[in-house]
């Protein structure tokens, strides 16, 4: 079985490089005229690159972990909602993984994947740089700043309502996020745009080397359970498709109240620097973390 590495998180409860918003561009607004199912089908069209039914089979990762399933260092900055340890939906997550551990296992196809920590259950709301090699501090305080400045105006848009539904097979196995009212998206899409264009400040200022690294995938929610660390062949992609489809439903809710700057040595381990209070909007700058170097105190 690929086994994906110590974990050390002490998570709170709770590469390319890719284009960057246009200045100017404006966020999903509240009074937008666009209609819901305009918006809600548009985020689909972005779910479904990742959707099980849509897949071709998974392609290896070789960035992140060795092909024995032993993590590499991955270096990186990123803004995520927790899932939260002692919810529902954590369990739910758990046992999901379990039971795909196991089917994978028992079809000969474990050595396939690297399962991740549970502790680490988290969807992306908006990635800022990613690299195998570490951040350079100055490059770190520069993008921490940005993404104060974009907290303070993010407010207080208040909790987050989704659904899990689906599984996502990629480079990942994933718990596919959907969300049943346009307003909960809304809320997400604009905290994603105002992170992105408050970055996009720093490139703009002369730090042309994070252009590079920069990682601006447009927001399709989903919460990874496992990495692909090896080709299945091409015999074996039905068989992990058969044993995906069976868990391919509802799954459970995804509600969050919080939004977290984090920096992270490898695929295991997230460490907070700053944490939002969606409800409040107070925001709180975590102290230095020796496992993430290059974010100074």
């Amino acid at each position: 079985m690929a086994r994906a590495g110590t974990h050390t998180t002490d998570v709170p409860p709770g590469r390319r490089a890719q284009r960057i918003p246009a200045r100017g561009a404006q966020p999903p607004a509240i009074g937008s005229q666009m209609m819901a199912s305009d918006l809600l089908r548009g985020y689909e069209a972005r779910l479904r690159d990742r959707d099980i039914r849509a897949s071709s089979g998974p392609t290896p990762v070789r960035d992140k972990f060795k092909p024995d399933g032993n993590i590499k260092p991955f270096h990186g900055l990123t803004c995520i909602a927790w899932v939260d340890q002692g919810s529902e939906l954590f369990q739910q997550l758990c046992d999901l993984q379990e039971r795909l551990r196991k089917e994978l296992e028992e079809a000969g196809l474990g050595h396939v994947f690297a399962f991740l920590e549970p502790a680490s259950f988290h969807m992306t709301v908006c990635d800022i740089v990613a690299s195998s090699d570490p951040i350079q501090p100055r490059h770190a305080e520069a993008l921490i700043r940005r993404v104060q400045a974009a907290f303070a105006q993010i407010g207080k848009p208040g909790q987050v309502n989704a659904q899990i539904r689906g599984i996502g097979l990629k480079r990942t196995i994933t718990a596919l996020v959907r969300f049943d009212r346009e307003r909960e998206l809304k809320k997400v899409l604009a905290m994603e745009h105002i992170i992105k264009q408050s970055i996009r400040q720093s490139i703009d200022v002369g730090l042309t080397e994070l252009a590079r690294i920069s990682s601006f995938r447009p927001f399709a929610g989903h919460i990874s359970l496992t990495y692909c660390v090896q080709d299945p062949g091409a015999g074996s992609v039905g068989r992990i498709k058969e044993i995906l489809l069976q868990y391919d439903k509802e799954i459970g809710e995804f509600a969050f109240s919080q939004l977290d700057l984090t920096c992270f040595p490898h695929m295991n381990v997230y460490r907070p620097v700053l944490t939002i209070d969606l409800k409040d909007g107070t925001v709180t700058r975590h102290s230095r973390r020796k496992e993430c170097q290059h974010i100074p105190n």
